[in-house]
């Protein structure tokens, strides 16, 4: 997918982008991790006021782009007081381990359904190889750090983390992930939804609906949950924040084309064999970097849909 337009954006050490301010929020930036050496693929974001905040923290094998933008944005990695996993999968949390280390003072808040998977090494261990396999890649996201469990505090929606200079706000996200939540700045009105509420590029609102746990019902339920919010902009994983002012739209946007989606892959599935047959006929207004993962986590709901009526 062609790299879009994000607007001002320092430039680091190789010509990689620098952090990307967050439109009408200050002190708020993105992050590009460059995954997979591609530009506009994995957005983290930094709040870099007297408390500064991590939110996602990318790929094991690439928490460098965290660094690079804390350097430049002059944040002292022991003065982060909070690193927010928003969910467990390992493109925004596989490098939630090495971040501890680099900001020691830090408290890493994760969803208490996804906890275990970050602080206990053999199921971390399992959550790698499982990636791998369904990825079709060997360390397709770098090795992960087990996170000290004395650093954790587990949330399960409905907490405020208080800090000196903003409130930030934890909601229950499930749909994408049973495991994911979102987080509201109440200061600025950012509304760090990452994976819960799409993906959004060039303007559009994408579904990102992986295996094993996509639910379309618990999607749309989250969507309007975040929409009574009331948020300013939507921050997004894949990739950057969404247009000022346009949170609400964009929620409402994605409570359509998620149901659309869902029911293409529905109709086609009876013409169509397995994923790549349903992807060749899925049509160019569906493809995005992570079709084929989507529908197949499509057809794994729909599967257990049939066999719960």
């Amino acid at each position: 997918m062609a790299e879009r337009d994000t607007g001002d954006a320092a430039t680091t050490t190789d010509d990689a982008p620098g952090p990307i301010a967050v439109p009408g929020c200050p002190d708020t930036y993105a992050v590009d991790h460059l995954l997979h050496g591609e530009p506009t693929a994995l957005s983290s974001y930094l709040v870099a006021g007297e408390a500064p905040v991590v939110i996602d923290c990318g790929a094991a094998d690439t928490t460098d782009r965290i660094r690079a933008a804390m350097a430049d944005l002059d944040i002292d990695p022991t003065a982060v007081e909070a690193i927010l996993v928003t969910h467990v999968h390992l493109d925004h949390a596989g490098g939630a381990g090495d971040l501890a280390r680099t900001c020691p003072n830090a408290t890493i808040y994760v969803h208490e359904r996804g906890e275990p998977y970050l602080t206990d090494a053999e199921r971390l261990t399992r959550l790698k190889e499982s990636t791998e396999t369904a990825m079709g890649m060997p360390d397709a996201y770098g090795d992960p750090e087990v996170v000290p469990g004395d650093r954790c505090v587990s949330v399960s929606g409905g907490e405020t983390l208080a800090l000196d200079d903003r409130s930030i706000e934890f909601v229950d996200a499930p749909g994408h992930a049973p495991h994911h939540y979102a987080a509201l700045d109440r200061t600025s009105g950012a509304l760090f939804s990452l994976d819960a509420a799409g993906m959004y590029y060039d303007g559009r609102v994408l579904p990102t609906t992986p295996p094993p746990s996509f639910d379309l019902e618990a999607n749309l339920e989250t969507v309007e949950r975040l929409r009574a919010l009331d948020p300013v902009v939507n921050c997004y994983g894949h990739f950057g924040p969404g247009e000022h002012g346009a949170a609400d739209d964009e929620l409402a946007r994605y409570a359509e084309v998620l149901p659309e989606y869902v029911d293409r892959i529905d109709a086609l599935r009876t013409d169509h064999d397995g994923v790549s047959g349903i992807l060749g006929a899925l049509g160019e207004r569906w493809q995005t970097p992570t079709a084929y993962r989507d529908v197949a986590g499509v057809l794994r709901y729909l599967r257990k849909r049939a066999a719960e009526d």
